[in-house]
């Protein structure tokens, strides 16, 4: 029995045919995570269409992605806002308003520097070129061949000042029937699918840090982030999936460095679109995915350290038993 539903669910993964992915890399590390998932992508001989798209307040970097959207702020940009803040809404009147100092000219273009208010300005201020950018990533996949589904991923950290607000900001533009019109304008408005997150909780790399207010900063927000993810999806607004890289249990692996966690990000991102039909017909299932994986070594998860009595709910049926590299 076991065996014949095995084989049905792997026939209708074979059957289901791999949509073109539109990987967006937000922020410092989404750049660094999408880095991670190029390397893996062109070390497989390119299996799939994938095209990457860069959004940072940071200009550093954004050459080595498919497309890029600079979004740091000039200050022309931020004399404009001064001048007029009512025309940008009412987030960037807070700003104008109670937090002055973000603006200061000295510290424009080199990045959101973990205050997502600063992320959020930045959209306000080139949120057509964003819809623009977005727009022409979509209908430069669709040249590369004919696909049923446009699937965008997400790359950020929840910690960072612009990737944990861009994670929210852009679900909005995908989801929000004016801007998603925008976005598949002549195009068939199933075309692009909703989007799948995978983001960094970077818990550690708050804990390592010296400086107390920055190590808050990064804790907050995260916090934040979880929170409107939360609330985006009483709302009815929310990812099709979002997986968090971070501290999941006493037992998992802590990265001795940010970088370390990129990767491992932009390798998680890679596996999933690797494997994607595999994925795509277990998800309602609470399958630790991560141990299917062609580059997993079954060190460092929770089902090879702890007994199996003791296995959590999400414990994969393979465990430790199975033995590294299955």
């Amino acid at each position: 029995m076991e065996t014949a539903l095995q084989e049905k669910e792997e026939q209708r993964g074979v059957e289901e045919p791999l949509p073109g992915f539109l990987v967006i890399a937000a922020g410092g590390a989404g750049k660094d995570s999408a880095s991670s998932t190029i390397r893996q992508h062109q070390a497989a001989g390119n299996p799939f269409v994938m095209d990457t798209l860069a959004i940072d307040t940071d200009p550093d970097g954004l050459g080595a992605f498919t497309s890029a959207i600079n979004i740091a702020l000039s200050r022309e940009a931020v004399s404009a806002l001064r001048s007029d803040p009512q025309r940008y809404g009412p987030a960037c009147q807070a700003v104008v308003r109670h937090h002055p100092h973000l603006l200061d000219s000295e510290t424009l273009g080199r990045g959101a520097r973990t205050h997502r208010p600063l992320t959020q300005v930045a959209w306000e201020l080139n949120k057509n070129r964003i819809q623009e950018g977005l727009r022409a990533a979509i209908h430069a996949i669709l040249q590369k061949g004919p696909f049923a589904r446009i699937q965008p991923v997400v790359l950020a950290s929840l910690g960072g000042g612009t990737g944990s607000a861009a994670t929210i900001l852009l679900l909005n533009e995908f989801l929000h029937p004016q801007n998603k019109s925008h976005l598949t304008l002549g195009l068939p408005p199933e075309l692009v699918a909703v989007p799948v997150a995978i983001v960094i909780d970077a818990y550690a790399h708050a804990i390592q840090q010296r400086n107390e207010m920055t190590r808050d900063w990064i804790l907050s927000n995260i916090y934040a982030s979880r929170t409107e993810l939360a609330e985006c999806e009483k709302r009815g607004k929310k990812y099709q999936y979002v997986f968090h890289l971070g501290l999941g249990s006493d037992a998992g692996a802590i990265f001795p460095s940010i970088r370390d966690v990129c990767e491992a990000n932009g390798l998680l991102a890679w596996e999933w679109m690797a494997n994607f039909a595999y994925f795509k017909s277990r998800a309602v299932d609470s399958l630790h995915f991560a141990m299917t994986g062609t580059h997993f070594r079954g060190g460092n998860t929770p089902e090879s350290i702890i007994p199996k009595d003791e296995w959590p709910p999400y414990a994969s049926s393979k465990g430790p038993d199975a033995g590294p590299g299955t």
